[in-house]
């Protein structure tokens, strides 16, 4: 498995990959992401922000987002503090085979290359089975966070409650 950044040419497959994590989702939760628009997409990829996860066949098995500040969500506006995972999505077919894990792992070194204390991630507040699996997977739960009605933030984030998550880099500086 390896990580690259997703190409413009690179956005129907990511769609898809979207549309059988929202399918998951709905079915693990009752409610899942809303569909994101190819201009959103086109954007985090202009703006080199989203990744894939690529198996040895070059077959797309995730997706993923990153952004270096989030002033909202955790009042790091400066972006010193963490490098922060957004929309990370497994296709069915790899669930079980640790792809979160090698993003995690991924992210790591980028904090580290970028001089940032931790990763940090969020989800829904009542979305049991990620929070347990944010947990397995190395991250402190750090507390829930009500988001206001309307921000600089997705859409999909207006008024929702998150539950916050960061990992503490080892060796850091």
């Amino acid at each position: 498995m390896r990580i690259e950044r997703t190409v413009i040419a690179d956005i129907p497959e990511v769609e898809k990959i979207y549309s059988e994590a929202r399918a998951y989702q709905f079915q693990q939760s009752g409610y899942a992401w809303p569909v994101f628009s190819k201009s959103f997409i086109e954007k985090e990829i202009i703006d080199k922000r989203h990744f894939k996860v690529l198996d040895k066949d070059d077959e797309m098995a995730g997706v993923f987002s990153i952004v270096k500040a989030e002033p909202i969500i955790w009042n790091d506006k400066d972006g010193k503090e963490a490098i922060y995972l957004h929309r990370m999505a497994i296709r069915n077919s790899y669930r079980g085979k640790n792809i979160a894990k090698k993003v995690v792992d991924w992210a790591m070194v980028e904090a580290w290359k970028n001089k940032k204390k931790f990763i940090r991630i969020d989800t829904w507040a009542n979305n049991e089975a990620l929070t347990d699996y944010y947990r397995k997977l190395g991250f402190e739960w750090i507390g829930k966070k009500q988001l206001p009605p309307t921000s600089d933030l997705p859409e999909h984030y207006n008024n929702i409650e998150v539950n916050l998550f960061e990992m503490k880099l080892k060796n850091f500086f």
